[in-house]
């Protein structure tokens, strides 16, 4: 008895398009909240060690989920104690 060959390309695929979606609010699989790995892991619908396999597309989101989480950044990048009053 063997196994079928995985297919990296299309866990890739699932790993991504699950990560659009999460990021979009338009998810299929995993209910709103925190845009965590775990959600990101459900929404693909692929086991958990798989897509640690693929950590780059694991990073890239959690960095994507961290950008659009973080308030805009201040106009002035001069602190608070120096600005003119």
């Amino acid at each position: 008895m063997s196994r079928t060959p995985r297919d990296r390309a299309a866990e890739r695929s699932a790993i991504q398009a699950a990560a659009e979606r999460l990021l979009t609010g338009t998810t299929l699989y995993s209910a709103p909240g925190k845009l965590t790995a775990t959600r990101l892991i459900t929404e693909s619908r692929l086991r958990r060690d798989i897509v640690y396999q693929h950590r780059d597309l694991v990073e890239d989101f959690k960095a994507r989920a961290a950008a659009a989480a973080s308030p805009t950044a201040p106009t002035s990048t001069r602190p608070p104690h120096l600005k003119p009053s």
